[in-house]
């Protein structure tokens, strides 16, 4: 362990290739593309399945998978690679239960679909605000704690690092549209791979073997990887880590814009079933390294611990720390590390930027009668405004993340206990074919309130996991140095499980773990909606067949008691997207 490095003229190369490339194809797609909405937004649906199965998949896997997982590993083990397992039941769901229905909607906004479901204006607004919450301030968390690590390695002013970071994604998203995303997530998912395997076979290299990476680890506790108990107010287990990673990422794969806007950009519903399957293997795979990446650092530290000794203050510290310990040797290694953590935070930034043009153009602004007059060239340059401006937003939120350490970890609260009743609010939708708007709003209300004072009185709580003991037997302190402590924390420290305290509301509602937040607001979003749905008459029109899964229509349809005033054919004709011939078209394919 040394004197931190210096970042060299080829480390700066690496870097800077990166960020040129990304640039480049976002000038390719400018001037190749079509100056329509069509093209900015769906990339005039006729991408690739491959490409864009690698844009759905890193579009997701931040500079937060580079370096929060790695750092989970090195605390508490492999067990958390369980969350893997259930991957190959959520792609299928989507791909299958999910993805028809949208697909055959014809949507630009996956918000598009609650109108045709519900017909409810303040549910699909209440869905699109939360939406562009959630987004935007994982918009700052993605560029902030990057950039933080870049000014780190670089010595570059922090201001620097994120007005340039943001510059550079919000150029070649605005003017290149998804294409320019895709191509560019596929370039930075490569970076990513790289980097994380570098920094798997430099640990391989420390401890003599790629096999002794496992057996440092077994020694230490850290290789049980299944845990059986049915608790869900222990932090992790095998059935908490598969159910939390079932609903949140459902949410993700399933209903989020980002992935919907991808999917409707491939010609057909067969190819975007087959970018939809590809995120299982290719999902796995990426978190693996991550995984990897994480017991190699502290098979490397097993004897001596930053953490302990102080050279790092906090977890997700100790990636970053690692490379500038063991790999400055070979000149570019750092680069490649920074190029890796900013390829996470580019390819999240950008396929944010997108999406929330995409979303505030569908639902907001192509409602007004002057856009709507607008010719195709004008609307494409009223999108690109809008994503610029976002980019300016996601400056200004990342230098509030800057100014208020809170703002981060509540801003992480704030998404756990979202994100589940949104779910809710499609699954009522898709699969309650007797639950209306009314239902819905309450449903999705209620469950929002009930997450959220789960999660802050866990937060509040002041509970932290006791992580597996390390040591440090092996530090030679006097050699132990580091000039600056790495300024960086990403992910949100977790309540520990069952809380000491006697409080039912403590042992119940705050000590539930944070794995299963998504699943709790689903369940009592759907719950409730369903409830207040009977009480309510439940639809005042028979419900299209084709807003709903075919199956819960044959089993719930006829719960549906209330007037029906108007057959699907006249539903039909009132919404053109629907009328039979499409309908059999789109299932042909």
């Amino acid at each position: 362990m040394g004197i931190r490095p210096t970042f060299g003229l080829v480390d700066y190369c690496v870097f800077g290739a990166t960020l040129l490339l990304s640039l480049l194809i976002g000038v390719y797609h400018a001037v190749r593309g079509k100056q329509t909405n069509e093209d900015l937004l769906l990339g005039g649906r006729s991408m690739s399945v491959l490409p864009v199965a690698v844009s759905i998949m890193v579009s997701f896997l931040s500079a937060i998978l580079i370096l929060g997982s790695p750092a989970e590993m090195y605390m508490n083990g492999v067990q958390y690679w369980i969350c893997n397992t259930a991957f190959f039941v959520i792609l299928p769901a989507v791909a299958y239960l999910f993805l028809p229905i949208f697909y055959r909607c014809g949507v630009t906004s996956v918000y598009e679909y609650l109108h045709y479901r519900f017909d409810n204006r303040l549910l699909r607004t209440l869905c699109v605000l939360v939406y562009l919450l959630r987004t935007s301030l994982y918009m700052a968390i993605a560029l902030y704690a990057p950039s933080l690590a870049l000014s780190f390695v670089t010595g570059l002013p922090l201001w620097i690092a994120i007005v340039g970071s943001a510059a550079v994604g919000t150029l070649y998203t605005a003017f290149g549209g998804l294409k320019a995303v895709v191509w560019a997530d596929v370039l930075q998912a490569a970076i990513m791979a790289a980097g994380m395997i570098a920094m798997i076979v430099q640990g391989a290299i420390n401890v003599g073997g790629f096999t002794n990476i496992f057996t440092i680890n077994a020694e230490h506790q850290r290789m049980t990887f299944f845990d059986f108990t049915l608790n869900p107010w222990q932090r992790h287990n095998f059935w908490n880590l598969f159910f939390g990673t079932l609903f949140l990422w459902t949410t993700v794969f399933g209903v989020n814009q980002t992935s919907i806007q991808r999917y409707i950009s491939l010609p057909t519903l067969k190819a975007a079933r087959i970018a939809c399957l590809l995120n299982a293997p290719a999902t796995v795979l990426y978190t693996t390294l991550a995984c990897l990446t994480g017991l190699a650092i502290f098979a490397t530290y097993a004897e001596c611990d930053p953490l302990k000794v102080g050279l790092v203050e906090k977890k997700d510290q100790l990636v970053p720390y690692f490379v500038l310990d063991q790999m400055s040797y070979l000149t570019g290694l750092p680069g490649l590390f920074v190029a890796c953590i900013m390829s996470g935070a580019l390819s999240t930034i950008s396929s944010g930027l997108n999406s929330l043009a995409a979303i505030t153009w569908q639902d907001f602004i192509s409602n007004i009668a002057m856009f709507q007059n607008m010719t195709e060239v004008a609307k494409s340059w009223v999108t690109r405004i809008i994503s610029l401006l976002y980019g300016v937003m996601a400056v200004g939120l990342a230098f509030l993340v800057s100014k208020f350490g809170g703002v981060l970890q509540a801003s992480l609260a704030i998404n756990g206990a979202l994100s589940g009743p949104v779910l809710g609010v499609f699954s009522l939708g898709l699969f309650i074919p007797f639950a209306n708007g009314k239902g819905a709003v309450v449903g999705m209300l209620s469950a929002s309130a009930l997450s959220m004072w789960a999660v802050f009185g866990a937060y509040g709580s002041g509970k932290r996991p006791a992580p597996l003991p390390t040591s440090t037997a092996g530090c030679n302190v006097t050699a132990l140095s580091l000039s600056t402590p790495l300024p960086i924390e990403l992910t949100t420290p977790v309540p520990t499980g069952l809380p000491e305290e006697d409080s039912w509301i403590d042992q119940y509602v705050y000590g539930i773990s944070y794995q299963l937040y998504n699943m709790l607001g689903c369940l009592l979003c759907v719950i409730i909606g369903s409830i207040v749905s009977l009480l309510t008459g439940c639809n005042d029109r028979e419900v299209n067949k084709s807003l709903v899964n075919p199956l819960a229509y044959k089993l719930l349809n006829w719960v549906n008691c209330c007037r029906r005033d108007s057959s699907d054919a006249k539903y039909a004709a009132d919404n053109p997207i629907f009328t039979m011939s499409t309908y059999k078209q789109t299932a042909a394919d």
